[in-house]
């Protein structure tokens, strides 16, 4: 018999990169002590972003959801079902930013921990928003 492997939800996602981001518990420790947590962390919260995307599709408009390309997706969030331009932009900014994060170049820094705790709460609060469409329960484009 096979153990089934779920992924993780977006708000798991969120609670592991807010582990490595205070360097607290067993997730947070052993990447705080192998030098690895920045990217890491920004792999994770990406992983989120990409997840409550998929999740507000699976919800409104399911033949979105099983698109393979997440840029469509993200393109589709502007259109007449999606949150709205705003939202839409949004996602799109923090997605690039947690990209560029994500990969390594040897000329450049890895993110900062505020940088990231950043990126953390705004997709925080864009799984919020991309959550509480659906019940009437809004909030401003900024």
């Amino acid at each position: 018999m096979t153990a089934r492997v779920t992924p993780p939800t977006p708000r798991r996602c969120l609670a592991a990169a807010d582990q490595l981001l205070r360097g607290a518990g067993p997730l947070g420790t052993a990447a705080v002590s192998a030098g690895c947590w920045p990217r890491a962390c920004a792999c994770l919260i990406r992983l989120a972003l990409e997840g409550g995307v998929d999740a507000y599709w699976r919800r409104v408009k399911p033949t979105v959801a099983a698109c393979r390309q997440g840029r469509a997706k993200q393109l589709m969030l502007r259109g007449r079902l999606g949150p709205g331009t705003g939202v839409a932009r949004r996602v799109a900014f923090a997605w690039a930013a947690l990209s560029a994060a994500a990969h390594h170049h040897c000329y450049e820094l890895a993110p900062t921990a505020a940088e990231l705790r950043r990126l953390h709460t705004e997709v925080s609060v864009l799984l919020t928003t991309l959550d509480g469409r659906l019940d009437g329960r809004t909030e401003p484009d900024r």
